[in-house]
């Protein structure tokens, strides 16, 4: 645990952002404080693509990591949030708090819902869309918010996308256009050439599949929400 903790941290602070804590074998890290940095989004967006990679490099090499696998949930949100010492008088953290800090954690958790390892709200991907190759992925409601988040998986740095990253980004963008229109048998068969190498598609197939047999009612509004953190 404390490799795996070690090897995170040395990217978060390469790209300019603190380790506020560790929770148990979760990190919960800051960008833009107590430092301003103008690029803390994308700064935020190309550590947590470099956590992905070094994890998969971890899985692979060292000979004790063989007898498992380990996984990693990443959610990145962008925003104002409370920052400074925050405590008692007798003993204070210096941490950060707020609504923005919560939708991070609840989008951190909604990647099992995805099958996916990185989440970003739009707050982030607004601020460095053109820094890396996206998808959207849905629009949700995550567990003690009513408003709804469009959320995106950021799958390389612009220009270094693979040519699968490529075929899924466009197979996907088409099949959630088909699904917002509810048009769900065009979905599944926009996905079903990719869905056996993208968890999140095949995820989105079974969900239109379930739509196609029993259509939501005349007011859906296209979100999907989570019912657990």
């Amino acid at each position: 645990m404390n490799e795996y903790l070690s090897a995170m941290t040395e990217i978060i602070q390469d790209h300019g952002g603190f380790v506020d804590k560790y929770i148990g074998d979760a990190i919960v890290a800051v960008f833009g404080a107590p430092l301003d940095d103008p690029d803390h989004a994308a700064n935020a967006i190309g550590a947590a693509l470099r956590c992905r990679g070094r994890l998969h490099q971890l899985n692979r090499e060292p000979a004790e990591w063989q007898r498992f696998t380990l996984r990693q949930r990443i959610g990145l949100n962008s925003g104002d949030a409370l920052v400074g010492n925050i405590g008692s008088r007798q003993r204070f953290n210096y941490t950060v708090m707020g609504d923005t800090v919560n939708v991070a954690s609840r989008l951190e958790g909604a990647n099992k819902y995805f099958g996916t390892t990185i989440m970003a709200a739009k707050s982030s991907f607004d601020r460095a869309a053109t820094s890396f190759a996206w998808r959207e992925l849905d629009s949700i409601r995550v567990q003690g918010r009513d408003e709804s988040v469009s959320i995106y998986e950021p799958l390389a740095r612009h220009g270094e996308e693979t040519a699968e990253q490529k075929v899924i980004m466009a197979a996907y963008g088409h099949a959630l256009a088909c699904w917002r229109r509810r048009d769900f048998a065009a979905c599944i068969t926009a996905l079903t050439p990719v869905a056996a190498a993208d968890p999140p598609s095949a995820i989105l197939i079974q969900r239109a599949k379930i739509f196609l047999a029993h259509p939501p009612a005349p007011d859906w509004d296209a979100v999907n929400t989570l019912e657990g953190k």
